[in-house]
């Protein structure tokens, strides 16, 4: 059995891929891995989530589907031969990105023979966090309004899909032209597109003009810019590839009562910031993914979401975009280049 893993060297500016293999205990059950989709988490967040317990390497790959093989003698939920998807938890010994792979029975679910396993496997990490954004953080309901910025990453255009399947009113950013195209693309789009190009002082007034001055009920980053000093933009916008919005514009752009949900983990709110969100009547939630799998405390929500977002692309409800499909050997050299990949997902195929 193979594995990839990745180990963060002090001397080295990206992480470096061994391979290994995964072991089983009795209680969990073996998959056998027919799709991987790719994502790699942000070293700081591994880093600080084995603090206490630091690891020589970490595993890559969590989006999962593929066949049961095998099952310990405690599992009741799936049988040998069930096609089922599920998330690795970031603690996890083994490897999701290889031959098989080790999961606890109510980390997955089973998902119909409609879906394909790519399809499947692409659709985990970034509906999970759209789902939780919405639903559990922003609470979003029919008749709200919903910024969702940089709608076409992978994450960005699951979140727009099931805002509007749940009867919200849409806007969503685009860095350039073909983001823009891909977005007006989607079926049901988005109420409005709001092409950034590099300048992000045009996302508040585009907002207020699209809601009358109100601003919007609910607003989702991809990450914020941080700092505020001229100095710091200027090296800053230098080297970020794509524009982010500041504290400022995403808050402007808050309606009275408003919510933020934010992936940026560091975040931090200067005086006058909170005083915007304090006049305002609104709040600050984090958006992390990984904590369903983390804790055994919510795994009955946790498998109602899983559920429910197969439900919606065995019907169609969410059209999930794969960017490209890689074999194995080819994974290494797909994950060193994740970054250059904006629309769509990186799938490996076993």
């Amino acid at each position: 059995m193979r594995g990839i893993f990745q180990k963060f060297a002090r001397d080295e500016g990206r992480p470096q891929f061994t391979i290994d293999c995964p072991a089983i205990n009795a209680n969990s059950i073996k998959v056998q891995v027919k799709a991987c989709a790719l994502s790699l988490i942000d070293s700081k967040v591994l880093l600080e989530l084995f603090k206490k317990t630091p690891q020589s390497e970490y595993p890559v790959g969590q989006e999962i589907a593929g066949i049961v093989i095998e099952t310990g003698e405690a599992v009741t939920a799936v049988t040998s031969g069930d096609r089922v998807a599920g998330l690795l938890p970031l603690d996890s010994t083994v490897s999701g990105c290889g031959e098989f792979c080790v999961f606890h029975e109510y980390d997955v679910v089973k998902i119909p023979d409609s879906i394909e396993f790519s399809n499947a496997a692409a659709t985990l990490k970034d509906g999970i966090k759209a789902y939780t954004a919405l639903h559990y953080n922003a609470h979003v309901c029919s008749g709200d309004t919903v910024l969702i910025l940089d709608g076409a990453t992978s994450f960005g255009s699951m979140a727009v899909q099931l805002a509007i399947c749940w009867g919200a009113k849409v806007l969503t950013t685009a860095s350039d032209e073909e983001e823009k195209r891909y977005l007006e693309s989607l079926v049901p789009a988005p109420a409005q597109v709001i092409e950034l190009s590099g300048k992000s002082d045009f996302l508040v007034g585009a907002v207020l003009d699209e809601t009358g001055g109100l601003g919007v009920d609910c607003v989702i980053d991809n990450g914020v810019h941080m700092f505020t000093s001229e100095e710091d933009s200027r090296i800053l916008v230098d080297e970020m590839r794509h524009p982010l919005p500041s504290k400022y514009d995403i808050i402007s752009s808050l309606a009275v009562g408003g919510r933020w949900v934010t992936s940026q983990f560091d975040l931090q709110l200067d005086p006058p910031n909170s005083e915007m969100l304090y006049l305002k009547g609104a709040s600050v939630s984090y958006l992390f993914e990984h904590v369903w799998t983390m804790s055994a405390g919510q795994q009955g929500r946790y498998q109602h979401i899983l559920l429910d977002l197969m439900d919606k692309v065995a019907h169609n409800v969410l059209r999930v975009n794969i960017n490209k499909t890689v074999s194995f050997e080819k994974t290494v050299e797909t994950l060193r280049r994740l970054s250059d990949i904006r629309i769509g997902k990186a799938v490996t195929l076993l």
